[in-house]
């Protein structure tokens, strides 16, 4: 318990220094190593924000780390080791305190901890690709969350990521509580993006572009295999598109495999388009269930010249995700939400602000009442 005190403390002490160093406006910061081979850079980002939620019974006001871009705080290092091998690593830690998807009605305030995102080191070989070793993103982390529409800070694929933890109010069985009816299903209980297998302890390689094309295939922890195709390319006339599929196989911690996949379009106007879905399959699926299915719509608009301070992004969205939690219920969910994101350029900083509702369904006797979320607030990156 002692070490694991220490060590707490030790990445406190210089995730905090780096807050800091950036706070005081510095321009630029040097970072002092064992070798003068090795290029150093630190960098973050804090991500604060007000968000309000009603659950048709009662609503609050939380103070949150918007978990759609947390907080965080990492540093880099690479070795040139030729003309064309290049020796590099990843150490970067978040700080969710009061995180904007686990926020509750019964749980408003929750303490604050720094979790590891990146440990790991790489090769990568301008003809060879790219090996990287540890903790890290799987091959199918990001696939699901593709998006050029420059509001994905205040609303994307992943919607559960705001107010994932407000549960669904049924007031007829509230007033009976039935523990099989199950009537307090959270946001995140019934909304996901299948956004692959997240960030884990892996061996992961990702070939060079072809034409636009890369293909990354990982192995990891608790026998979790995923592979993925990603693609990004200017069209003709200007226009930008980017899109993945993955498929994924959670091994030991889950039981059920799952093809996801995400693409987006930009315009040279600033007119855009975002697509993302996915489906499940069980190993074990209950009698007269469903896979579960997600998909999720975006149009969104970025106007370079609204503001002199910078670009403005705004956008809307339709998602439907079904079966999630019981596959044999008719569980369907559907969410639509309205996002802003205005950028201060010259102060590396972006305010944003979003609106969203969930609406839940199912085939029993339940009838839940809508979710509507409403959040405003600032990233600063440095």
């Amino acid at each position: 318990m002692r070490n694991k005190t220490i060590r707490s403390a030790s990445v406190l002490t210089v995730a905090s220094a780096a807050l800091l160093l950036a706070a005081s406006g510095a321009s630029a910061l040097e970072v002092k190593t064992g070798s003068d081979k090795v290029n150093v850079k630190l960098y973050g980002q804090i991500d604060r924000a007000v968000m309000y939620a009603d659950d048709g019974d009662d609503s609050k006001f939380f103070h949150v780390d918007n978990n759609n871009s947390s907080t965080r705080v990492g540093l880099t290092g690479e070795v040139q080791a030729s003309d064309s091998l290049t020796i590099g690593s990843n150490f970067e830690v978040e700080w969710l305190a009061n995180s904007s998807d686990k926020v509750s009605m019964d749980e408003e305030t929750i303490s604050g901890e720094f979790k590891d995102r990146l440990v790991e080191i790489y090769l990568s070989c301008t003809r060879g690709g790219k090996l990287s070793l540890g903790k890290g993103k799987m091959a199918s982390e990001d696939t699901s969350e593709v998006d050029l529409s420059g509001t994905d800070l205040a609303g994307m694929s992943g919607v559960y990521k705001v107010g994932g933890g407000v549960q669904f109010y049924d007031a007829d069985a509230m007033a009976v509580p039935d523990e099989e009816a199950d009537p307090r299903l959270a946001v995140g209980d019934v909304f996901t993006n299948m956004d692959g297998l997240g960030k884990k302890n892996r061996v992961r390689y990702d070939t060079i572009s072809f034409a636009g094309f890369s293909i990354a295939a990982a192995t990891g922890e608790e026998s979790t295999n995923d592979v993925s195709l990603s693609y990004a390319n200017d069209l003709p006339g200007g226009a930008k598109l980017k899109g993945a599929i993955a498929w994924a196989d959670f091994g030991d911690s889950k039981d059920y495999s799952q093809i996801n996949g995400s693409v987006s379009v930009l315009f040279p106007l600033g007119l855009n388009f975002t697509f993302a879905s996915g489906v499940r399959d069980l190993d074990k699926m209950p009698a007269g269930g469903d896979d579960p299915t997600f998909m999720y719509g975006k149009v969104g608009y970025i106007c370079p010249a609204l503001f002199p301070a910078g670009s403005t992004a705004l956008s809307v969205d339709y998602g439907v995700d079904e079966n999630i939690k019981h596959q044999n219920t008719d569980e369907k969910g559907t969410t639509y939400g309205v996002q802003l994101v205005q950028k201060l350029s010259g102060w590396n900083t972006e305010l944003y602000a979003a609106y969203r509702n969930y609406e839940l369904e199912d085939n029993t006797t339940a009838n839940y009442e809508d979710i509507t979320i409403g959040m405003a607030g600032a990233r600063l990156k440095f």
